[in-house]
C-alpha cells in the first residue's frame, strides 16, 4: 500500500474553496468553473481519503466533523504554499508582481504611475496583464486584479480604490447638433456607443437620470473602451464618459462632457487579491502604494 502519495492539488483547491463557503456554487463562482466540477473534485478527494467531507442536502452542503478539521489544515497549508512559492520564485528584493487590469485602466491610470512604483519597489519586476472585466481565480501567477465592479468578490481581499462620475460625452461637432441644454430623453435618442464588457453603462446611466425609455439603441459596440472613446471623438455618436478614462480627450477638447447629466457610478475601481495576501508584505505594500496614488489624485497628462 502506498502511503507517500499526496492528494490531487486541484481537488484540494476545490475542497478548500467549497469548505470556506460551505457551498459548491460559491466555490465554483470564485474559481471560475462549474459547480459540477467542484463536486467532482470533492468526490475524488473523498474517495482518496475514504471518508465523507460534506453532507449533501437538497438545499446545499454542510461540512462533516472530519471535513471541518481537514479544511482547517488544508487552508493553512495552501496559504503557506502560496507564500513559500512567491518567496522562492525570485530572490528577496526582486519579487515579480503581476497585476491584471482593464486595458483602459492600464493605459490611462497605471502606466503614468510606473515611475512612482519604481521609487517604492526598487528592483521588483512589474508584470501588467489585461482582463475583460472578470478575474480568473485559477490564475495563480497573478497577484492582484484591479476590477471595475460593485466590490462583491466573495472569498477575496477587496479594497476600494476610487469611484467616479459618469456622463455623456461626444465630439464638439456632434454637440452642435444637440439643443443648448439637452435632456436625458434627447441623449437617449442619439446614436449610442457601447462597450461590450461595460454593457450596463447606458442602462445604468439612464436609470440614474430617470430616463423613460425602452431598449436602448446599440448603433455600435466595441470590445475595448478605447474603441468607444475613439468613435466618440470621430463624431459617430454619444459615449458614457468614465472620469479619468476620458480626461485626456476632455482636456484637449476632443470630447465635450454634458456635465449637467453627470451621475455617480454604481461601480468603483477595486483592488482584488487572494485572502492570503494579508500575510504577504510585498502585496500589503502594493495595496498601500495604490491607495497613496489614489489619494494623490490626477497626474498631469504627458
Amino acid at each position: 500500500m502506498q502511503t507517500n502519495r499526496l492528494p490531487p492539488l486541484n481537488s484540494l483547491k476545490a475542497f478548500e474553496a467549497a469548505a470556506r463557503h460551505e457551498s459548491f456554487l460559491e466555490a465554483a463562482t470564485e474559481q471560475g468553473v462549474t459547480s459540477g466540477s467542484v463536486s467532482r473534485h470533492v468526490r475524488l478527494l473523498e474517495r482518496y481519503l475514504g471518508t465523507e467531507l460534506f453532507v449533501r442536502r437538497s438545499n446545499g452542503v454542510a461540512l462533516t466533523a472530519a471535513g471541518r478539521e481537514y479544511a482547517t489544515k488544508v487552508g493553512s497549508i495552501l496559504r503557506d504554499l502560496r507564500i513559500a512559492t512567491d518567496r522562492v520564485r525570485k530572490p528577496s528584493g526582486e519579487r515579480a508582481i503581476a497585476i491584471s487590469t482593464l486595458p483602459i485602466f492600464s493605459e490611462r491610470w497605471l502606466y503614468r504611475r510606473i515611475p512612482s512604483f519604481r521609487k517604492t519597489f526598487d528592483r521588483a519586476e512589474l508584470r501588467i496583464e489585461a482582463h475583460n472585466g472578470e478575474h480568473d481565480a485559477q490564475r495563480e501567477d497573478v497577484d492582484a486584479w484591479i476590477m471595475y465592479s460593485k466590490g462583491h468578490h466573495p472569498g477575496y481581499s477587496v479594497t476600494r480604490l476610487f469611484g467616479e462620475e459618469v456622463f455623456p460625452v461626444c465630439s464638439p461637432q456632434f454637440r452642435s447638433r444637440l439643443s443648448a441644454h439637452p435632456g436625458a430623453d434627447e441623449i437617449i435618442g442619439q446614436p449610442l456607443l457601447h462597450d461590450i464588457y461595460w454593457d450596463t453603462d447606458w442602462p445604468d446611466w439612464a436609470r440614474a437620470v430617470g430616463a423613460t425609455t425602452g431598449e436602448l439603441a446599440a448603433n455600435m459596440r466595441f470590445a475595448l473602451y478605447k474603441g468607444v472613446i475613439q468613435a466618440a471623438v470621430d463624431g459617430m455618436g454619444m459615449a458614457v464618459g468614465h472620469g479619468e478614462m476620458v480626461a485626456k480627450e476632455l482636456a484637449t477638447g476632443k470630447l465635450v462632457p454634458l456635465v449637467h447629466l453627470s451621475v455617480a457610478s454604481e461601480s468603483s475601481y477595486h483592488l482584488v487579491m487572494n485572502a492570503s495576501s494579508e500575510n504577504d508584505p510585498t502585496l500589503l505594500r502594493l495595496k498601500e502604494w495604490l491607495l497613496q496614488e489614489c489619494a494623490r489624485g490626477e497626474l498631469p497628462n504627458g
